[in-house]
């Protein structure tokens, strides 16, 4: 009798939810709701649902592999699933690429690859921009239509072909690429135009303009030139709102088609973890005997209480490039490898991710760079299982946290293609608003950073993550703009050995710095 009620009570909640039951799965699942309370049974019965509904069926069919994952899942609601991995470190080449699709009228994923190289190199910026157009369009302050007047409680973007075609003069407000078409002579860019801009009495809004970044610019059109009276850089979406765009699918990129951030399981791990960091060095130089030394204290430091993970940025040498450098690395990281073994804990437990520098060996000078060469790097992967080598920039997952790390001088290259530097003196901040906004690591001219153009993408912060690592060549920072942090950890060997940890449970960072007791200069 109880048998008959159990199987009722499925087939009744099954069908509630459109979703068919075969007989021998209608059995299978009464056996096991038999073994709990009766009292507890529908709710097991709604969870058991819900947890078959979030597997994205085909159709209203239920499989066994379906309900047996349900199962499990309620029988050991706190195990991670094989989709939930605790840390993934992911290269620059496999991060998905998201584009505006104008049919949907949402962001998507592109699977397709059905370009040339060449057409790559010219839709590179034609991409920026609309991504970012239909970003600001989301925004609540912004309109785009050509044909209704201006709202008061919003600001109408117009396109710059409009504005040419239509011979528009008096107050307006665009969106473009600024550029310098000429020389000494500025241009607002879109995808349908330019129109040559003054910026002689413009407020620039205590921004970081840059040569080569996306802009709104408001000013008065006549005599073929827009007057920019202020200029501004586009509205943050926020994580949420472009979320919904893509439900539960993965856009940061790893082996998961799912996003873990959203895991409820990882998030547990997490906080349980709450002692756990990730130790950021640049500059660890492996032919200064002295910095390795540095690097030994760091490690004995950590010795019981052994990091997540140290990511460690090049260059790995203290000179430039040369017929010298390859033997100089071999040695220089087995010297390294010689030090971790030491300290057993650590190297069992914690990860050792390699980014390799602009300048070091390997590839040119393009982003994203390649890891280190493997004849380099043999003895490391052979002597330390969690060494990985990976590309410059690259991305890194812990639990539900997303980082994007980066080694390039870039806050110097902005400050040279600068307009106007920010009337603040703490421009961290500005250099952090300026990437997020623009959704993109280098928001500069091709010339000023060279990008391999089939991987433009690659530098793509969109969504925008929860930790951006710009190692720099500048002094220890940490600014904070939309949820997000942007930090530069310092030169290790330059900096009287700087560096950063981030305790991910509780999402801080840390400065340290090791005492200089010695000139390595």
């Amino acid at each position: 009798m109880a048998d008959n009620k159990c199987v009722q009570m499925i087939q009744t909640n099954f069908s509630l939810y459109g979703l068919v039951l075969s007989r021998e799965l209608k059995v299978s699942l009464t056996k096991h709701l038999l073994k709990v309370q009766e009292k507890e049974r529908e709710s097991w019965m709604n969870r058991i649902i819900e947890l078959i509904l979030a597997q994205n069926l085909d159709g209203p069919h239920v499989t066994a592999k379906h309900l047996k994952t349900a199962i499990e899942e309620c029988l050991e609601p706190h195990k991670l699933k094989n989709t939930e991995t605790v840390f993934n470190v992911i290269s620059g080449h496999n991060i998905p690429k998201i584009k505006y699709d104008i049919s949907k009228k949402k962001y998507i994923i592109d699977s397709e690859n059905l370009h040339s190289e060449v057409q790559c190199k010219s839709l590179i910026f034609k991409h920026r921009f609309e991504m970012v157009w239909y970003k600001t369009l989301r925004h609540k302050q912004y309109s785009s239509s050509k044909f209704e007047k201006q709202s008061a409680d919003k600001i109408n973007l117009i396109p710059i072909e409009y504005l040419l075609s239509e011979l528009k003069t008096g107050n307006v407000c665009i969106m473009g690429l600024l550029t310098q078409l000429t020389e000494d002579q500025y241009y607002l860019e879109d995808t349908s135009g330019s129109v040559k801009i003054d910026l002689g009495n413009t407020d620039f809004q205590d921004a970081f303009i840059m040569e080569g970044c996306i802009v709104i610019a408001n000013g008065t059109y006549k005599d073929d030139t827009l007057h920019v009276e202020n200029i501004s850089f586009p509205p943050i979406e926020s994580w949420e709102s472009f979320r919904s765009d893509f439900g539960d699918a993965n856009t940061f990129g790893g082996p998961h088609n799912l996003s873990l951030k959203m895991s409820e399981k990882l998030q547990v791990h997490e906080k349980n973890n709450e002692d756990g960091i990730i130790v950021f060095i640049a500059e660890l130089w492996l032919d200064f005997p002295n910095v390795l030394q540095k690097f030994r204290t760091i490690l004995e430091g950590y010795m019981n209480y052994p990091p997540i993970a140290f990511v460690l940025c090049g260059h790995f040498l203290s000179f430039p490039t040369n017929v010298t450098s390859a033997q100089a690395l071999i040695t220089g990281f087995k010297d390294l490898v010689d030090i971790i073994m030491q300290y057993a804990s650590v190297r069992e437990t914690s990860k050792f991710i390699f980014v390799p520098g602009p300048h070091d060996l390997g590839s040119p000078k393009i982003l994203p760079k390649p890891p280190l060469p493997k004849c380099i790097i043999e003895e490391v992967t052979r002597s330390i299982p969690n060494a990985i080598f990976t590309t410059n920039p690259c991305r890194i997952q812990y639990c539900t946290k997303e980082i994007v790390v980066l080694r390039e001088d870039m806050l110097t290259k902005m400050c040279r293609n600068s307009l106007r530097f920010p009337k603040e003196e703490n421009f961290f901040k500005h250099f952090a608003r300026a990437i997020i906004s623009q959704s993109h690591l280098i928001p500069v001219p091709l010339e000023v950073v060279p990008v391999y153009w089939k991987y433009d993408h690659a530098l793509q912060i969109f969504p925008t993550p929860d930790l951006i690592v710009i190692a720099d060549n500048f002094e220890t920072y940490t600014a904070s703009y939309s949820d997000c942090y942007v930090i530069n950890p310092g030169m290790f060997s330059k900096n009287n050995f700087s560096f950063q940890t981030y305790v991910p449970a509780a999402n801080q960072i840390q400065d340290c710095q090791l005492p200089n007791d010695t000139d390595i200069a």
